[in-house]
């Protein structure tokens, strides 16, 4: 009998553990999803916060931009103003043609006659004396066998030789990479013309003769050639149009 009764208080008493935890286990339950509703997440708060960063993220960006377009326009200035600064510092044609032009007074017949034969680098003309066509890189000025030829410019006499084809020949450097070349002269020069010698515009520097192979079949000229940066020009084109006679006819040599 006393047995039983303390089984029973035994359950008894297990009975209101197991309550007494349940009812701790709902209260921590109750509590937790009290405090959740109390403090919700602030979804608001989040979005803000991200516009926010993606804002500053947008203008960072276009900063960058600004920054990068600045670099290359600066980078496209100075390599525009170093492109400037090279063409001007680079001479071309069109910069030299203005020089000669004003040297263009500057340079006379350097004999009297008339001109039988013109320049012609480009179109071949016919030669009496070779039979054949070929490019005239001077003009032939027809006059007689030892009338004097003067200096075409004030100059220095830079070569004075003897060439196979156009004989006697005196070459005098001017200003501006300018030559003149006087061909067919006489063997007998002046005394005072001599290489490196200075010489005046209108100084007597030699006499028609009969020297050139290559135009022997023509009649005594003087054949004159002009170079501008060792390339062959027109000595009608830099020769003042004063006095300057020339011949219809172009074939005959």
């Amino acid at each position: 009998m006393e047995q039983s009764k303390n089984k029973r208080a035994n359950s008894m008493l297990v009975f209101v553990i197991t309550l007494c935890a349940l009812a701790i286990v709902v209260i921590s339950i109750a509590t937790f999803a009290s405090k959740r509703e109390e403090s919700p997440v602030d979804t608001n708060a989040i979005t803000e916060s991200t516009v926010e960063t993606s804002k500053k993220d947008t203008q960072t960006e276009k900063q960058s931009e600004k920054t990068t377009d600045a670099v290359k326009a600066e980078n496209g200035n100075v390599e525009s103003q170093k492109t400037s600064e090279s063409k001007e510092q680079t001479p071309t044609k069109e910069s030299v043609k203005p020089t000669v032009v004003e040297e263009k007074e500057n340079f006379d017949m350097p004999v009297s006659g008339t001109i039988v034969k013109e320049f012609s680098i480009d179109t071949p003309v016919f030669s009496m004396t070779m039979n054949d066509y070929r490019a005239h890189t001077g003009i032939d000025i027809a006059c007689e066998e030892g009338s004097g030829v003067s200096a075409s410019a004030s100059g220095i006499v830079k070569n004075i030789k003897n060439d196979p084809m156009m004989g006697t020949t005196v070459v005098i450097e001017h200003a501006d990479s300018v030559y003149t070349s006087y061909m067919n002269l006489n063997e007998t020069l002046p005394e005072d013309i001599t290489v490196g010698a200075v010489v005046e515009k209108g100084q007597l520097i030699g006499a028609v003769g009969n020297s050139a192979i290559v135009e022997i079949a023509s009649e005594p000229h003087l054949h004159f050639e002009m170079t501008v940066d060792s390339a062959y020009v027109d000595p009608l084109s830099l020769i003042s149009s004063d006095n300057i006679s020339v011949m219809s006819e172009n074939v005959v040599e």
